[in-house]
């Protein structure tokens, strides 16, 4: 687990070994953040877990190295470990979030894809934008992306027993 500056950048190179513990560390992060599935709703628990996940990486000296570097296999392996969890739990609260088309696992992925994306942007710029400015973009996108303002406010649609 070592860090070497890396030609031509500030920027550390981070081994496998190292780039695991950042993760696990953000993963403790966000689930010690969750309130679990009793929670006010779905939105209240993914902004929670999206807020905590962005406000660690910003804030984590590591980041700007972790979310400069080209993506390994270890890097695609968690973030489709992101992307299950995160459509596992819209299939759980369908109830809510109820996306058709696309299917969860899709938004799920563009959401994971999305908050990742906008988080190394910002974590990129000098000066950086505000902390909070950030975690409130990225809930924007990512909850627009897991269920778009029209389909969180339409009526399911039911029909009765006996027709069609």
């Amino acid at each position: 687990m070592t860090l070497e500056a890396t030609e031509n950048t500030a920027l550390p190179a981070l081994d496998d070994e190292l780039w695991l513990d950042y993760h696990r560390l953000l993963e403790t992060v966000v689930e010690q953040a969750d309130p679990g599935p009793a929670a006010d709703g779905w939105e209240y628990r993914e902004r929670e877990r999206v807020s905590a996940w962005v406000r660690h990486v910003y804030e984590h000296p590591l980041s700007p190295a972790v979310f400069a570097a080209p993506v390994s296999l270890v890097r695609a392996a968690a973030e489709r470990v992101e992307a299950a969890e995160l459509g596992h739990r819209m299939d759980v609260g369908r109830g809510a979030a109820r996306p058709s088309k696309p299917t969860a696992a899709t938004r799920a992925v563009a959401a994971v894809a999305a908050m990742r994306a906008m988080t190394a942007d910002a974590l990129a710029q000098s000066p950086r934008p505000g902390r909070e400015r950030v975690v409130s973009d990225v809930w924007t996108v990512v909850r627009e992306t897991i269920a778009p303002p029209s389909e969180r406010h339409a009526l399911p649609f039911h029909r009765t027993r006996s027709t069609w």
